[in-house]
C-alpha cells in the first residue's frame, strides 16, 4: 500500500511539474508586465537583444545561488544579452540581497505576480531567455545554465 501511495505521488508531482510552466520555446515570449523596478529600470535596446530573465525568490537556496552567476553572465555578455532578475517578494525586502556595487544585470518586484502569470511561473528558479527575434528560445531550470551555453543559445 505505501508503495502504490508513493507512486500516486511521484506521478502527480511530475505530472505538476510539467503543467507548471507554459511558456513554450518558439513561441512569443509575454512582456515584463508592471513591476517595480529595483535597480535601474531596464529600457528595451534600439536594436534588440536577446534577454534572459529569471525568475527568484529569496528562501530558495538555488536561486540565491544564482545572483552572483548572473551577474557574471551578465557581465560576460553584456553587449549580447540583457539579464532580468524578477522577484515577487517587497523590493525592499530583497533589495539588500540583489543589488550589488558592481552590478550588471537589472532587478524587478512583481509582487502582484502579474509578470510571473504571464510566464506562466509556479515555482522556481526559473529561467527564461528571448531571442531578439522576441521569441522563447530555452526555458527550464537555469542551476546548471552557464555563460558558455548562454552563448550558444543565443547565437542559434
Amino acid at each position: 500500500m505505501k508503495r502504490l501511495v508513493s507512486i500516486v505521488v511521484l506521478l502527480v508531482a511530475a505530472v505538476w511539474s510539467l503543467w507548471g510552466q507554459r511558456v513554450e520555446v518558439g513561441a512569443k515570449a509575454p512582456r515584463i508586465r508592471e513591476v517595480e523596478w529595483i535597480s535601474d529600470k531596464f529600457e528595451t535596446p534600439a536594436t534588440p537583444m536577446p534577454m534572459l530573465v529569471e525568475f527568484f525568490h529569496s528562501t530558495n537556496s538555488d536561486c540565491r545561488a544564482r545572483i552572483d552567476v548572473c551577474n557574471e553572465i551578465a557581465k560576460h555578455l553584456r553587449h549580447e544579452l540583457k539579464v532580468v532578475m524578477l522577484t515577487r517578494e517587497p523590493a525592499e525586502q530583497v533589495a539588500s540581497m540583489l543589488l550589488h556595487e558592481y552590478q550588471y544585470f537589472y532587478v524587478a518586484s512583481d509582487e502582484r505576480g502579474d509578470t510571473f502569470r504571464a510566464f506562466g511561473v509556479n515555482h522556481v528558479p526559473y529561467a527564461v531567455v528571448v531571442g531578439a527575434s522576441g521569441k522563447v528560445v530555452w526555458c527550464g531550470n537555469p542551476v546548471e545554465l552557464t555563460t558558455e551555453q548562454l552563448k550558444k543559445i543565443i547565437q542559434q
